[in-house]
């Protein structure tokens, strides 16, 4: 009889314990790696959006060769969370949204979905990646029209692609901005090699017993409106908990981020891509366009409700 108690105690406290963790709400944990890059996890289910950490200089980007630096990547990615991802993201195919995918595909597992544009599906052909690579060109929605689910495996994730633009990078022109028909037949290695493709935004949910627990919206590039927006019905089933957009681009987009921040009427905004993606996470960090970060910050925080939270997130924290 005394041994039988301390089985009954330890029963106890095993479903004490386990109640307790199921009464807690799922936190959600984001990783921002620089330029587009994040890991979203909630519980078990890790979004990748952007797929690179490497920061090839200026220099190498312009006049070399390219490839992911595995040494640099494996010392600065968490290795735990990759092997939890199963969605990927990309919202087009230029390098400093896609190089690093290559390798990081060894570490996610194999069933995961990779949803790009039909340019990265071509680009990333040569890899022979076990994932399963889905071009949502055909099924992306506009801001009038609602395009195709796409699910993770085992359906707790989901996201859905939109057309969106890309900024001119200098003097009005936007570079490499062509589209591929057919599969490379030779390794990316140059930075003309990653050509954009059509660029697109994306709304992600983690769901719950097939509802709805948690939603994101992922916009990497500044965009003219409408691209990049999509249809306010989708807003019936659940609203934009956190909204990532691109910090930097063209002086030309005087309206952007109003339309997309008035959409989704977030509760966090994360600016993105804002820091010179050229130096390494080494040095210290830096923005690329220094006065327009400052400009759409302070813009932001007169548009929006002082209940909406504005983060500028540095590289390798955590929010």
């Amino acid at each position: 009889m005394p041994f039988f108690y301390p089985r009954l105690l330890l029963i106890f406290l095993f479903y004490f314990c386990f109640a307790v963790a199921q009464a807690q709400p799922t936190q959600t944990e984001i990783r921002y790696y620089g330029t587009g890059c994040f890991t979203v996890q909630r519980g078990e289910n890790v979004l990748l959006t952007d797929p690179f950490i490497g920061n090839p200089s200026a220099t190498k980007v312009l006049f070399g060769k390219i490839r992911t630096d595995t040494a640099y990547v494996k010392l600065y990615m968490n290795p735990a969370a990759f092997r939890k991802v199963k969605l990927v993201v990309a919202a087009h195919s230029h390098y400093d949204h896609l190089m690093d995918l290559p390798y990081l595909s060894n570490i996610i597992p194999d069933s995961t979905p990779i949803v790009c544009n039909k340019t990265g599906k071509h680009l990333l052909s040569f890899y022979e990646m076990k994932q399963p690579m889905v071009a949502a060109n055909d099924g992306m929605g506009t801001n009038a029209f609602v395009g195709t689910w796409h699910y993770s495996v085992d359906s707790t994730m989901r996201t859905m692609a939109f057309k969106s633009m890309h900024p001119p990078q200098t003097a009005g022109i936007n570079f490499w901005n062509k589209r591929y028909a057919q599969d490379l037949v030779a390794e990316p290695s140059i930075v003309s090699d990653w050509q954009e493709g059509q660029t697109l935004s994306y709304m992600v949910d983690w769901l719950e017993d097939s509802v709805v627990a948690y939603r994101m919206f992922f916009m990497s590039s500044m965009a003219k409106t409408p691209n990049g927006l999509f249809p306010k019905e989708l807003l019936d089933e659940h609203g934009i908990d956190d909204l990532l957009i691109g910090a930097s681009g063209s002086a030309e987009y005087s309206s952007f981020p109003g339309p997309v921040v008035e959409l989704c009427k977030p509760k966090r905004i994360l600016l993105i891509h804002w820091e010179n993606f050229f130096r390494s996470k080494e040095e210290p960090f830096k923005a690329i366009d220094s006065n327009g970060l400052e400009a759409m910050t302070k813009s932001l925080k007169e548009k929006c409700s002082s209940e909406t939270q504005i983060i500028t997130p540095i590289p390798l924290n955590y929010y």
